[in-house]
């Protein structure tokens, strides 16, 4: 069985590119899961960030990219470079989707990226996807599986054997290894808005940089591949 934690990013913002994005930590999973957890109780007990809002936010609903303060998300990123996991992601500006509700992009999304790991993983038996919670979601997880089949059986163009997929919703709190992928999809999106730029005096370009090994698969619907394990940026 192979462990998936799963996201979306930027929806509700068309400034921002909106992703949706997988972490696969691998056999280490609950081990990887324990440190971040000691992390956040360790963290949680400094006295000096008591009463700033976003330490609170922190306390009661564990780590997120875009609210953490730097004395959080600095340990949290530290971490993140001493742990091994794969990420992928797929992203798209809107510009080819003009007229699309957001609803069905990222659903649409979601398939496009399960199925394919779907092939790509398809000797496992099972495919357990923890999925963060939210009102959209909830009606597209029941649909998930079978669109996800039918994607794959479609993209591979024949019969194939695909592992079993379990999409579950969970919160920030009971999973909190789904931060990973926040704060991965977090530094690429903020990489895009810098309009992928590649001087090492930018902080978005270190930012992207730092987490680009982790990066198995990136693809823009618009750009095609931007970053993957056979063919990485650096």
């Amino acid at each position: 069985m192979l462990k998936l934690f799963m996201d979306e990013s930027g929806n509700g913002n068309p400034s921002q590119p909106l992703i949706v994005g997988a972490v696969e930590l691998g056999e280490d999973a609950d081990d990887i899961e324990k440190k971040i957890r000691d992390l956040h109780r360790d963290l949680s007990a400094r006295r000096s960030l008591a009463g700033l809002p976003s330490f609170e936010k922190f306390r009661e609903n564990g780590f997120h990219s875009s609210t953490d303060p730097r004395e959080v998300s600095g340990p949290f990123t530290d971490l993140m470079r001493r742990i091994f996991f794969r990420t992928y992601m797929v992203t798209t500006n809107r510009a080819s989707f003009q007229g699309v509700a957001e609803s069905e992009l990222i659903e649409f999304m979601y398939v496009k990226l399960l199925s394919d790991l779907s092939i790509q993983h398809r000797r496992e038996p099972e495919l357990l996807c923890h999925i963060e919670q939210s009102e959209e979601m909830k009606s597209i997880l029941s649909r998930l599986p079978n669109s996800v089949a039918n994607q794959a059986r479609k993209t591979a163009g024949q019969s194939v054997s695909l592992p079993r997929l379990n999409t579950k919703m969970v919160g920030k709190r009971e999973y909190m290894s789904t931060a990973i992928i926040d704060y991965v999809m977090a530094a690429v999106s903020r990489w895009f808005r810098e309009k992928r730029t590649t001087s090492a005096k930018d902080y978005a370009y270190r930012a992207f940089s730092d987490i680009e090994p982790s990066i198995s698969m990136l693809y823009s619907f618009e750009n095609g591949r931007i970053s993957s394990r056979r063919d990485p940026l650096h």
